[in-house]
């Protein structure tokens, strides 16, 4: 690859993360992001396009074959920054806690690369800058727009900062990589009273310890110990006071699951064994299940083309094979499960890394952001 453009384009994609960091938008609503990537995009003489609200797509190389779809996603989180970094958010109670600033700076930083040998690209190449990733899911609102037809996609790369790994390196899982993210609401009523006569009551939250406590037995015992799963609570609210029983408490949680042949199983269990052990608590439980995004399975063989391909332009040293599945979650999964499909695991830690990912003192080192554009530039150009 030629270094001397890519030292011209490290501080332009640098300056670019660091405006979209300072603003950042939540969920399908990122114009001011899809303005500056437009704008970026303008600047770099690419064609491009809006699809949904604030979804841009580039394209790049011959406009018929067989495309290969480059991802970033844009939104951030609605999180409290507390980096202190000069270019923190400026807008309260929002952060780019999860990288996706980085993930549109190498997108743009490949496309300025591509740009430059555009005249060497022997496929179409389809560059897509999505929001929503956080929720509520952009990228199967950009399917149906038509992203994967024109031109035709058979193949697709999505990029994703990795605070487990160091600056300078990818990593890649081939088969089921991220879990499928389910949330669940239960609500647990019973028969309210005086805490000093709990045998004329229902206690329903009684009933609710039992509940999250049980769950672990559908984790424990009734799930293959060598599939991952995960039940999480995450919240619990119920009663008055001190000395009155509650009549009704309400939990939240998410389940996480690996396999997609176990989703429909899995989630009907666990409504049958709230609404079973709610009963056994004189308790009667609603169980309110939000179904997710699907779990993202990277194609095997596509992932050795990808991973052989990192190792010739980036070097052996920097590319390694992920021991195990992430149990977060990706909307990329719905293009996945259309085309043969990976994703790369941009190591970002350095001597500044504080936190990891989704929490308010991440910051990531920014020397990453070369390694994740030349990623994206090098399964353009040689795959």
């Amino acid at each position: 690859m030629d270094e001397i453009l890519w030292q011209e384009i490290m501080p332009w994609m640098v300056e670019i993360r660091r405006q979209i960091h300072q603003f950042p938008e939540l969920g399908l609503d990122t114009p001011k992001t899809a303005s500056r990537v437009e704008a970026a995009l303008d600047e770099l003489g690419i064609r491009h396009q809006r699809i949904i609200g604030s979804g841009v797509v580039g394209y790049l190389g011959p406009q018929n074959g067989e495309a290969i779809l480059l991802r970033a996603d844009m939104d951030g989180l609605p999180i409290e920054e507390k980096t202190g970094l000069p270019y923190a958010s400026t807008i309260k109670g929002r952060m780019h806690a999860c990288g996706h600033d980085a993930h549109t700076a190498m997108l743009l930083g490949a496309a300025y690369y591509l740009k430059r040998r555009e005249r060497d690209l022997t496929h179409p190449v389809t560059l897509m800058f999505q929001p929503g990733e956080e929720g509520p899911g952009g990228a199967l609102p950009m399917i149906k727009a038509g992203i994967l037809d024109h031109p035709r996609v058979t193949r697709a790369v999505m990029t994703h900062v990795d605070s487990e790994l160091p600056w300078g390196t990818i990593g890649l899982f081939s088969g089921p990589a991220m879990a499928s993210p389910n949330d669940f609401k239960i609500t647990v009523r019973g028969k309210g009273g005086h805490g000093a006569h709990p045998d004329k009551t229902v206690d329903a939250i009684v009933a609710a310890t039992a509940i999250v406590q049980g769950c672990q037995t559908l984790v424990s015992r009734e799930h293959d110990p060598t599939e991952p799963f995960v039940v999480t609570f995450g919240t619990i609210h119920g009663g008055y006071r001190e000395n009155v029983i509650a009549d009704e408490v309400e939990l939240t949680g998410t389940i996480r699951i690996l396999s997609p042949a176990e989703i429909e199983r899995t989630l009907t269990r666990f409504t049958q064994f709230i609404e079973q052990l709610a009963a056994a608590y004189r308790t009667q439980a609603t169980v309110e299940i939000t179904r997710g995004y699907p779990p993202l399975v990277a194609d095997a063989a596509f992932t050795d083309q990808v991973e052989a391909v990192l190792q010739q332009e980036l070097g052996f040293d920097s590319v390694r094979r992920l021991p195990k599945p992430s149990m977060g979650a990706e909307d990329f999964a719905y293009i996945a499960e259309k085309v043969p499909a990976t994703n790369l695991h941009v190591g970002v830690v350095g001597p500044e890394f504080v936190t990891g990912i989704h929490s308010a003192g991440f910051n990531l080192d920014e020397r990453a952001l070369i390694t994740g554009a030349k990623a994206y530039a090098a399964v353009a150009l040689y795959l």
